[in-house]
């Protein structure tokens, strides 16, 4: 009777040590899909910047893409990255049985070659030129449509609706590079940062996270253009703005007025 029972307790012992190990199991996984998860949900983020960049240059309202722009910056550094890249190789290699990665070689990101970190960028020269170039070709189409004697008046018309133009493309174009940055990131940069990461492939998490810093520092400066651009369009046409024109104008009334 006394075997029965040291039989039926040593079970009673395997079962508990075996739930144990159990919940030991699920609760690494749980914990390694949390921080996996947080690196996955970076695309989803960027979708999301995009859309609302979106709608904020639709609104012209550049101190909510501002905002945007570093949030961008942010979001994606390699010092708010590579802890997460820390966590989620540790645990992975754990739940996996796989050796453990050395948290020496993962202390920082390494530098990139700017060929290897193609990522969307527009300057203020390169949108400079292209406008001119297609201004141009629009003038040079007016000055064959109306070229009629007589036709001076509407000629001069067409043209400077046609630079104006420009000036508002200039704005547009620029603010939708911010929304490329953020496309680029979500389609390109972040599944392969979750992809070395998942698979453990140590040097290839660590430059993933160095292009996706680069990339964020795009942001601001993509912002820079754009707010430019905005600028020059608010000097030629303010209510050309919308309602944010009617608030600058109304600012800069009320500046006048206090001095």
């Amino acid at each position: 009777m006394s075997e029965l029972v040291n039989q039926i307790t040593a079970l009673e012992r395997k079962v508990r040590e075996s739930d144990e190990a159990r919940q030991v199991a699920d609760r690494l996984w749980d914990a390694t899909e949390d921080v996996l998860d947080e690196l996955r949900s970076l695309e989803s983020s960027f979708y999301t910047f995009s859309s609302d960049i979106d709608g904020f240059i639709g609104d012209n309202d550049y101190p909510a893409v501002e905002r945007a722009a570093y949030e961008i910056q942010g979001s994606v550094a390699a010092q708010r990255l590579l802890p997460l890249v820390r966590r989620a190789m540790l645990l992975l290699a754990v739940r996996e049985g796989s050796s453990l990665p050395a948290l020496g070689v993962m202390e920082s990101a390494p530098e990139v070659a700017p060929v290897d970190a193609a990522h969307p960028s527009l300057t203020w020269e390169e949108l400079m030129q292209d406008s001119e170039r297609d201004l141009a070709s629009s003038e040079e189409s007016l000055r064959k449509i109306w070229c009629d004697e007589g036709d001076e008046a509407e000629l001069d018309e067409h043209l400077h609706d046609a630079r104006f133009e420009a000036i508002r493309d200039r704005a547009t174009r620029a603010g939708r590079q911010v929304i490329a940055l953020c496309d680029y990131i979500a389609e390109e940069l972040v599944p392969e940062l979750v992809r070395c990461t998942e698979q453990l492939l140590i040097e290839d998490a660590l430059r993933a996270v160095a292009v996706i810093d680069i990339a964020g520092d795009e942001a601001p400066k993509a912002y820079k253009v754009y707010e430019a651009a905005l600028s020059e369009q608010y000097e030629q046409s303010p209510g050309s703005l919308g309602a944010m024109g009617e608030h600058l104008m109304q600012f800069e009334s009320w500046m006048r007025s206090q001095l």
